[in-house]
Formats: structure tokens, sequence, C-alpha cells
């Protein structure tokens, strides 16, 4: 094997990653930094305004939760794992990085609850007003999306939990069906873990977020 090749191993569920984790440092600081690297890149451009330490700070509590409670499933290990295993570098980047990404985003918002201040806004200064094309510079710059400001994405935390419940009431059939293409499975594959074809598939699809979203809506009423 040349020496400039990744390490890999094989890994079927949490324990067997701990395992590998404590006995090869390398490894897991590449998992690590990697890891930490891609999700907080990806949660500063969401949230633009939360500082560079609040950002790391939900990494690191969303590592250790995983690690405390070892509760992703064996599933997301197996999928898609080559057949000499999975390198530091592909498992950050995979759905185990996915679910860390989540659990960091929690984080961030729950820090985010605790410490929220009020501000309230002052009148600017005649010298301080901004001209019209410095205010259109400025919404440029700014994040469209609900989830910009983390205080609004909490808001959607209940929905979220909602929509979770509602997964859980539906049949065993479509909530597989369901899980798979939230997992991001292609069509293709999930039809072909299914015996099932492509159609059925997207008519189950169909009817498992129709029920979802009209489930949801009730909880909101």
């Amino acid at each position: 094997m040349n020496t400039l090749d990744p390490k890999r191993y094989v890994i079927n569920n949490v324990d067997a990653l701990l395992r590998i984790l404590h006995a090869d440092p390398r490894y897991a600081l590449d998992f690590r930094n990697k890891a930490e690297q891609h999700i907080t890149l990806k949660l500063r451009k969401k949230f633009f305004n939360a500082s560079p330490d609040g950002v790391v700070d939900a990494f690191n509590n969303a590592l250790m939760k995983f690690l405390q409670a070892r509760t992703f499933r064996d599933e997301g290990f197996l999928a898609g794992q080559p057949a000499e295993g999975w390198s530091a570098h592909e498992l950050a980047l995979g759905k185990l990085g996915g679910y860390l990404y989540r659990g960091s985003l929690h984080e961030l918002i729950q820090a985010h609850r605790r410490i929220r201040q009020e501000v309230q806004w002052k009148q600017p200064a005649q010298d301080d007003l901004l001209d019209d094309n410095a205010l259109d510079e400025i919404e440029t710059l700014s994040d469209p999306s609900p989830f910009a400001d983390p205080a609004r994405a909490y808001e959607h935390l209940s929905v979220i939990r909602r929509m979770r419940a509602c997964l859980d009431k539906l049949s065993d059939t479509l909530r597989a069906t369901m899980f798979l293409y939230l997992d991001e499975t292609p069509m293709e594959q999930i039809a072909r873990l299914q015996d099932l074809h492509v159609p059925t598939v997207k008519s189950r699809l169909h009817a498992a977020r129709k029920l979802v979203a009209d489930c949801t809506r009730k909880g909101m009423d």
C-alpha cells in the first residue's frame, strides 16, 4: 500500500469506532480536525453573526454528547462503506459528519437562547446615517434564510419536533422508506433495498410527506 494512502478501518457500529479512536490517536485527530473544520465552516456560513468560539464550543459539545450517548445508528456506518473501510476524512464528511452537524446546530441554538439579550434600537446621529447604496450593499451580505439568526432558528425547533413525532406515527413501511429518503439515499437504491419499483417508492414518499404535513399542521393549530 502506498504510504500516502489514508489509513482505513471497517466500522460497523459506534463501539467499533470508539475502539479505533482510542487505539489510533492519529486517526482520531484526523477525524476530529476534519469534522470540526467542515462543520464549523457550515455553521459560520449559516450563522454569520455567531462568534467563532461559540461555533467551536457547539461542535465540541455535540462531539462529546455523541461519544457519551452513542446514539448514532449502525446503518450510518454500513451504508456506502468502502470494502477497505472508512478513512478519517470520509467518516467526517459522511453520515456521521451530518449527524454531528445537526448536533452542533442544536447546541449553537441552545447556547444562543441562554445568553440572548434584547438589543434596543439607538437612533444614529445624522452623520452616521448610511446612504441607500450602502444599505443595498449590506443587504447583499445577509443570509435570507429563516435560520440566519439563531433566535429565529430556535423557534423552528418546535416544528421539527412535531415533524419527528409525526414521522413516528407512520406505518412501518412508509416510515422505513421515508427514513431512507431523509438519509439522502438515492431513489433507485431505496427501490433495490426494499425490493420495489421506483414509481412505488415515489408513491410511498408522496403519501408519507402528505401524512406528515397534515399531522404537523394539526399540531400547530
